[in-house]
């Protein structure tokens, strides 16, 4: 696989934290709609280089980059998706819904982060930031949207804006 890139791939926009390495994950999960597109992906993912693994309805494989298995995925015309990808989408649409004003649905969004983290199996890994800093994390997401209108949401920019690391954090 190739190196993820330091900027949004849509928009050439700099990620919030940028780095030189892709942000590999101990664990990605990915959700397929039928049996015959999980062949689609397992192929996809096999010839990639990949090591797909069955874990209960989920196609999983490890030490990857989210967004670039995400990625291969698409480009390969498999219906399957990265988890992660699939609910930060569902995370940008309550954001854009709700306005840069998010002080007030914070909690709303924690929880929403949190689903995000343990749909993904990642909530050891990743935690949500506290409520307090919930508005104003939605709020930068929302600028940012309107920015670019609609640029990408990179894994590295959703846990940078929302989440913090565990210490020693591993996977589920």
């Amino acid at each position: 696989m190739q190196p993820v890139s330091c900027r949004d791939r849509w928009t050439d926009v700099p990620t919030a934290e940028p780095t030189a390495e892709p942000v590999r994950e101990p664990l990605i999960r990915i959700h397929s709609p039928s049996p015959e597109d999980e062949v689609r992906c397992r192929a996809l993912l096999e010839k990639a280089g990949l090591s797909p693994e069955a874990q209960l309805t989920w196609i999983a494989v490890r030490g990857e980059d989210p967004d670039r298995v995400n990625d291969l995925l698409v480009e390969g015309g498999a219906l399957g998706r990265v988890v992660v990808r699939e609910q930060i989408g569902k995370l940008i649409g309550f954001v854009i819904d709700h306005g840069p004003a998010l002080d007030e649905r914070a909690g709303s969004l924690r929880a929403n982060v949190t689903r995000v983290l343990s749909t993904a199996g990642l909530s050891s890994r990743w935690s949500p930031r506290p409520e307090a800093e919930m508005g104003g994390a939605g709020a930068a997401l929302h600028e940012y949207l309107m920015a670019t209108r609609g640029g990408f949401v990179s894994w590295e920019r959703f846990t940078g804006l929302f989440c913090r690391r565990e210490p020693d954090g591993e996977s589920r």
